[in-house]
């Protein structure tokens, strides 16, 4: 298993999150650490994306019980058992809404891409 490390900027031109309205919404992040993935295992790879967004969320003193919605972009609907296996892992109290798409193609050929809203009231225990 690889080491996760934390979030870098995006390199491009984009805001890796934004506050509006009382919530944060958190821009696409994929297995990348230091602008290379991670790992060739999809376990890692997916790790390396909650890593990331669980450096935003900490920026903002979150948890990943704020998270209200996911979207997951897939490469390839044979990951979908794989990635809900590290998923659940990392919601205790309740799941977020999610879809799941598959896609032709994600930056860098990572094989998933999650985007992540969180609510800045939500009350977690």
């Amino acid at each position: 298993m690889s080491t996760i490390e934390k979030a870098s900027a995006p390199a491009v031109p984009i805001s890796k999150a934004l506050v509006s309205n009382g919530f944060l919404f958190i821009s696409g992040q994929i297995g990348s650490a230091g602008g290379q993935l991670v790992s060739t295992s999809f376990e890692d790879e997916v790790r390396q994306v909650f890593a990331n967004i669980e450096t935003i969320l900490n920026e903002h003193g979150l948890t990943f019980g704020h998270i209200v919605s996911v979207t997951v972009y897939l490469t390839d609907m044979r990951y979908f058992d794989q990635l809900n296996a590290v998923y659940q892992t990392y919601f205790v109290d309740r799941y977020p809404t999610r879809t799941c798409l598959a896609v032709a193609g994600l930056p860098k050929q990572a094989r998933v891409e999650l985007t992540t809203i969180a609510s800045l009231e939500l009350k977690t225990s």
